[in-house]
């Protein structure tokens, strides 16, 4: 990324976005964006940057309420356009969510916890369709996991990460012992990851832990199971951390989790330290601030963390996938983005034990050679020897 963050934050386009990514806007917010709409000099770019930061539903809904008249044509039209189409992928997201649910989870007695996505449309905005999902997120428990796997594969889902998955009982336990996330495809052609871990080392959140603190709710006359308000808001700031604050519709989020009824900032703050994760929700809480405010404010008012924050998750936000990588090869730990999120004694224990990773086998390493159940602990004895073998043969092919 050639430019630099206070460049890019100029932008009267990104400003305008910045403000439009929130359910509610204030008379100052009304003030600042009329001021800003007669500078927007590419409103084709402008667009396609609230599409692919998924909020254009959101921004659509706000200039064509108030300030139609003032868009260029064919512009105002091009949004409602393509905010139909994303409404239409949503409404298919959700249905797929009740689906889910109704039809697979609730037949199997299975303890589940919904975040993310849907379950958090359905919660925290007025109008769920507003909120983009690209797929349905379920925690479960490594136990459940395989027969549920068994259930949906039987009943119209496919897999998709792995793609070779099978129904068979050595090909599910596999998955459930060595794979965090499986992916199936619904017959919807919807994505539904059911993770049995929210983070990727599982040092951050205890998967059962959560599972033990989750409440009821009914969504659509449809009975299931979310993260208590404090939880879910410790949650989304680690997690839209630790992929830098990319997409717009994430500061929808808490912007939507800060205007709730329900929303306690003493019981978040409280949440936060029992994760360690007071450092960072204090960053995003003020970053939200930040970004939220009506007239320009100066980066170097920010305290150390957050402008670091603010100046990666600008970037972030102007680009693309790979470079979202390219940051997070930056990582001080796989869970954590910035070195300030954690301690440097959780930091040297990944350096030093990180290694251990080169353990963990792939469904690739099943497939090559599978296993019953009971001697797929020989799997971590054999990874590095196949993981070095497969680099050799591709080395000798290359």
């Amino acid at each position: 990324m050639s430019e630099s963050p206070d460049r890019l934050m100029a932008d009267p386009s990104f400003q305008l976005l910045l403000l439009l990514s929130r359910l509610e806007l204030t008379q100052d917010h009304i003030r600042a964006v009329d001021e800003l709409i007669p500078r927007v000099e590419d409103w084709d770019s402008f667009t396609r940057q609230a599409s692919d930061r998924f909020v254009l539903p959101i921004v659509h809904s706000h200039l064509s309420r108030r300030w139609r008249d003032r868009i260029p044509e064919p512009y105002i039209d091009v949004m409602k356009l393509y905010t139909l189409r994303a409404l239409q992928h949503n409404l298919n997201i959700s249905a797929e969510f009740k689906h889910i649910v109704r039809d697979v989870l609730s037949p199997l007695k299975i303890p589940h916890l919904c975040f993310k996505g849907p379950s958090l449309a359905y919660q925290y905005y007025p109008e769920p369709a507003q909120r983009l999902c690209r797929d349905v997120d379920i925690l479960v428990t490594r136990k459940d996991l395989p027969k549920l796997l068994q259930y949906a594969l039987k009943n119209g889902y496919r897999a998709h990460d792995p793609k070779a998955l099978t129904a068979s009982e050595d090909s599910v336990a596999f998955v459930a012992n060595h794979q965090k996330v499986v992916t199936l495809l619904s017959p919807r052609n919807v994505a539904v990851e059911f993770h049995t871990k929210i983070d990727n080392t599982g040092s951050v959140f205890d998967a059962q832990h959560m599972l033990e603190k989750r409440q009821p709710v009914t969504i659509s006359s449809v009975d299931t199971w979310v993260m208590p308000i404090s939880e879910l808001f410790v949650y989304l700031c680690w997690h839209h951390t630790k992929h830098y604050w990319s997409r717009l519709h994430w500061i929808v989020d808490i912007t939507a989790m800060q205007n709730h009824q329900d929303f306690n900032l003493n019981e978040v703050l409280t949440r936060a330290e029992h994760y360690s994760l007071g450092n960072t929700v204090r960053s995003c809480l003020e970053m939200i601030d930040f970004f939220s405010s009506p007239v320009r404010r100066n980066m170097e008012e920010l305290t150390p963390n957050t402008r670091e924050l603010v100046r990666t998750s600008i970037l972030a936000m102007h680009g693309d996938v790979e470079f979202e990588h390219s940051l997070s090869r930056k990582k001080p730990t796989p869970d954590f983005s910035f070195a300030w999120q954690t301690s440097t004694a959780e930091i040297w224990q990944w350096r030093l034990l990180g290694w251990r990773r080169i353990f963990r086998p792939t469904y690739d390493t099943y497939v090559a050679w599978p296993l019953t159940r009971n001697w797929q602990w020989v799997y971590r004895c054999i990874r590095p020897f196949h993981e070095a073998y497969m680099r050799l043969g591709h080395k000798k092919n290359g």
